[in-house]
């Protein structure tokens, strides 16, 4: 399992997602210090899920899950498919 730190996860959305540069990790996925989620990525798509999340890059109030981030991350190439933990430091 990878672990990844909410301010890493932070660096790489903004980097990937230049619309999202202003993403918070604590705001945006209700991350909260000392707890961590955990999710699977496989990296594919989800045409569902997708519509969702392209309506959030695009400004839209559309509430995006972690594994919905990590996926599309993975599938811009800034992340491998595997199973992953996010923190946020206390």
């Amino acid at each position: 399992m990878k672990v990844i730190e909410a301010r890493e996860l932070e660096r790489l959305v903004r980097e990937t997602f230049p619309a999202k540069r202003l993403f918070s990790a604590a705001s945006e996925l209700g991350l909260k210090a000392g707890r961590s989620v955990v999710t699977f990525v496989h990296g594919g798509s989800d045409p569902f899920l997708d519509r969702h999340f392209d309506a959030w890059l695009e400004g839209s109030p559309t509430f995006v899950a972690v594994y919905q981030l990590l996926n599309r991350l993975c599938r811009a190439g800034a992340l491998a498919p595997g199973d992953y933990a996010i923190t946020q430091r206390h």
